[in-house]
């Protein structure tokens, strides 16, 4: 792969960089203050969820200027019904920030915006049908009743109506697919579940935490190493976990801190989604993108301080400048697209 400084210009621009995890943020970025909402948008339940009593969430990532104006935003993942897409981007949209600074000065900085939509009190609704049809699902996974199993997910899916509903299908399509599927879609699934939640909420709190270990270890397997910093730092924070265990988020934690030092190159597997997209936190700040299956039109990085979008090109390495704190970065181009991404 032929080395060309093609993030030269927008280093010098934008100040992009590659860090990871707390620890290395607090030293890249001492004085950097996240930007923080003074005013939500307003939030509109659609019309069309709503007449199914369905309830679902949206996790966005945007950008936002030194005038706390939103810009860039970006729909990470969600559930339910697709038009609550749409009602949280115009939320964001219309939400206002003090926006971030740097050094004292006001700076454009990345922020990730969730949007909840409920009807029931808490989101606890798990009503008695679905529950009776999860447990029978769950069993037909246990017993490797793979028909039994796959009739009752469809079944499962077409019942999900609350917020806690839609994390125990995905629970169950978590355990099918351990069985069943491979560790991408496994991630996806617990990713689903969980909610990208930091803290138990409604769901069980032993299931979370099984759930949160189970993440981790599929992104330690996945090598997304990035975002395996970010959930270590979850369970670390939870209540009741045994000394054992948070022994061994030590050892994990000093291990990919060492990776990321390391002068070894390490590979991951990407496949664009049926949208045509793909995202990966970085764990260094050089990388590069071979052997591509389909089409890769362009990159964005949402850095802590900076977002960027560049043309992608096939077999060029990239280097970020190391100033901007944790970038996460995403590939855009035709649905399904394999490739090789490489950390350098």
């Amino acid at each position: 792969m032929e080395r060309v400084s093609r993030l030269f210009l927008a280093a010098l621009l934008f100040g992009l960089s590659g860090g990871i995890g707390a620890e290395s943020d607090e030293k890249q970025l001492p004085t950097l203050k996240a930007p923080k909402v003074i005013k939500s948008g307003p939030i509109v339940f659609p019309k069309r969820a709503l007449s199914r009593g369905q309830e679902g969430w949206v996790e966005l990532e945007t950008m936002v200027d030194q005038n706390g104006r939103p810009y860039d935003i970006v729909v990470v993942d969600a559930t339910g019904h697709p038009a609550f897409q749409s009602a949280a981007t115009r939320s964001l949209e219309n939400t206002t920030f003090e926006p971030g600074e740097y050094k004292g000065e006001k700076v454009d900085a990345v922020y990730n915006f969730k949007v909840v939509f409920t009807l029931h009190k808490g989101s606890a609704a798990y009503f008695r049908p679905f529950r009776r049809l999860f447990f029978e699902t769950v069993r037909s996974i246990d017993e490797g009743n793979q028909t039994d199993s796959r009739s009752g997910l469809e079944k499962l899916e077409d019942r999900v109506k609350t917020f806690y509903e839609e994390s125990m299908y995905w629970t169950a399509r978590f355990y099918y697919e351990r069985k069943w599927g491979t560790a991408t879609q496994q991630l996806l699934s617990v990713n689903k579940a969980l909610g990208y939640r930091e803290k138990p909420s409604n769901m069980d709190a032993n299931l979370f935490q099984k759930l949160l270990w189970s993440k981790l270890e599929l992104q330690i397997e996945l090598r997304r190493y990035g975002e395996s910093m970010r959930t270590i730092g979850i369970l670390e924070n939870l209540d009741r976990v045994e000394e054992v265990l948070l022994s061994q988020l030590v050892q994990y934690k000093n291990s990919i801190e060492e990776l990321r030092q390391a002068d070894t190159a390490y590979l991951v597997q990407g496949v664009l989604n049926k949208e045509g997209k793909w995202n990966y936190v970085l764990l260094r700040d050089q990388f590069g993108v071979t052997d591509v299956k389909g089409v890769i039109n362009e990159f964005q990085l949402y850095c802590q301080r900076e977002r960027v979008r560049f043309k992608f090109e096939p077999d060029f390495e990239y280097t970020l400048d190391g100033t901007n704190g944790t970038c996460s970065l995403w590939a855009i181009g035709k649905p399904d697209t394999e490739f090789t991404f490489i950390q350098l």
